[in-house]
């Protein structure tokens, strides 16, 4: 990442607070001619893209530049952001549901409590995203990199996480319950207190990988050996079929046995 390819910064960008309103579809190609100009000239002219509390519902976006746009609290069901360049935009409380977002650029986006359900999210690049608290039920997030994302609390039940890679990903608290997790790269992740009941779990990689407190009880393919290298405690619940093979042994009891 150059620093030709972050969005200028304006700290006192949009200190208002409008009510929600329709956006006409002029007001819309404006707005982007505009925010191209900002970005490429760095700030010194054109307008910062700001759609705070705007109603964008199936709003076509695909391909477009919008590093650094305003989105927060919007309403974006059905937008079209294929390929769309969203590094560092904010998305926060705003609503997506059902939005195709396959292939954005989503590094360092902020989808804080944003709503993403049934959103497509396939193969979107989404590393250091800030997703706490999102509402992610039933997203489709094959394939896509989730690598230092921040998941705390996000409900994810039902997602589809197939293959994703989550590399160091922040998971604390959150809801994985019937999500599909097959061949997902968890290493490193931190998914202490995760409720993961009912997942698929077969192939993923858990190396290294913070589990205390985490449930996984009724989990599909998971294995023993898939668990081996990861950090777990006495609450981690397993499914039923793996109690008797992964045995957590407090440090304690093996400095005892010394």
């Amino acid at each position: 990442m150059t620093d030709a390819d972050k969005p200028p910064v304006d700290p006192e960008f949009r200190e208002n607070a409008p009510t929600p309103t329709l956006v006409p579809t002029e007001e819309v190609e404006e707005g982007l001619r505009l925010h191209r100009e900002w970005v490429e000239s760095k700030g010194e002219q054109g307008k910062r893209l700001s759609f705070h509390r705007a109603v964008l519902t199936d709003a076509y976006f695909q391909g477009a530049d919008l590093r650094g746009a305003d989105f927060s609290q919007a309403i974006l069901q059905g937008a079209e952001l294929q390929n769309a360049n969203l590094f560092k935009a904010n998305f926060s409380e705003a609503n997506l549901k059902g939005a195709s977002l396959q292939k954005a650029q989503l590094r360092e986006a902020n989808l804080t409590s944003a709503h993403l359900i049934e959103a497509n999210l396939q193969e979107a690049d989404l590393r250091k995203a800030v997703l706490q608290r999102a509402d992610l039920r039933d997203a489709d997030l094959l394939e896509s990199i989730l690598m230092r994302a921040d998941l705390t609390m996000a409900f994810a039940h039902g997602a589809n996480l197939f293959m994703a890679d989550m590399r160091h990903a922040i998971c604390v608290e959150i809801n994985l319950q019937e999500a599909d997790l097959q061949g997902a790269d968890l290493r490193e992740a931190d998914l202490s207190l995760a409720q993961a009941q009912d997942a698929k779990m077969a192939g993923a990689e858990l190396e290294g990988a913070v589990l205390e407190k985490a449930d996984f009880l009724d989990a599909l393919g998971l294995t023993a050996d898939q668990v081996e290298g990861a950090v777990i405690d006495a609450r981690t619940r397993w499914p039923t079929y793996l109690r008797d093979e992964v045995v957590f042994e407090s440090p304690d009891i093996e400095r005892a046995a010394k």
